[in-house]
């Protein structure tokens, strides 16, 4: 949210050549919609000195499964003499988690409530709204907010799924590093330096026992975003390099 901001305020600072577009929801078919405008619009005749940020947000588009789009539209915008960058911002695994609780107090849910569809049990359920009340990081980068894990595969095949669509596709990756982030696009378009201010804060307390914290730890990690961010600690940032070398 802070990022979306940031752009969007960039987008009015920086005139007519710099754009803003987006398109999400909770529709199933949100995805097609989004994958034929890109295709047809935003990845078509820019201009020589023209910036068109685009946001891919819930149910936009699914990775893990529609990973050949990415190469089209790079190729594409690319075959024009452009760039074409694709970011994003990562966080710690288990603070990630926690920070989505806050989504359990309107509708009044416990932790087990809130958790629920992460359990084994419930892994693989497909409706939008029975899926659960959060996705995690490492199933929004792979499944966004489609059906979870349709195969079955391992928290080690998903984070090495992740991890393969990262190096292939995203030019910049940062975790939680909202200043190294502005400065690298700053450094890209040309744009005028702005600060990324904080957004969406939460306001409220979140208070846990000590087992539904370690409930919240125990599925976070079972499900592979502590690996995956490890894993990205490692390749991106050389966290615990020293044990390899």
């Amino acid at each position: 949210s802070s990022i979306n901001h940031w752009f969007g305020q960039q987008v009015k600072r920086n005139g007519p050549e710099t754009s803003y577009w987006t398109k999400w929801g909770r529709k199933e078919k949100m995805e097609a919609n989004f994958i034929n405008i890109m295709s047809n619009n935003r990845t078509q005749n820019i201009g020589p000195n023209e910036w068109r940020f685009v946001h891919a947000h819930g149910m936009s588009y699914f990775p893990n499964a529609s990973e050949a789009y990415l190469y089209q539209w790079r190729e594409e915008v690319e075959s024009q003499g452009c760039a074409f960058v694709v970011t994003t911002m990562l966080r710690d695994a288990i603070g990630h988690t926690i920070s989505q609780t806050k989504g359990m107090i309107k509708p009044n849910l416990t932790v087990d409530e809130f958790m629920s569809h992460m359990e084994p049990e419930n892994y693989n359920q497909r409706g939008i709204f029975e899926r659960g009340a959060f996705v995690t990081q490492l199933d929004y980068l792979l499944y966004n907010m489609g059906p979870r894990n349709e195969y079955n595969v391992t928290k080690e095949e998903k984070v090495r799924r992740a991890v393969e669509l990262l190096q292939r596709h995203f030019d910049v990756l940062l975790l939680s590093d909202y200043d190294r982030f502005a400065d690298i696009i700053h450094k890209i378009t040309g744009w005028t330096p702005l600060k990324i201010k904080p957004a969406n804060v939460f306001g409220g307390d979140l208070n846990y026992s000590y087992a539904e914290l370690q409930k919240i730890k125990h599925l976070t990690e079972a499900n592979g975003d502590t690996m995956f961010i490890d894993a990205v600690k490692h390749l991106y940032y050389g966290h615990l390099e020293h044990l390899v070398s």
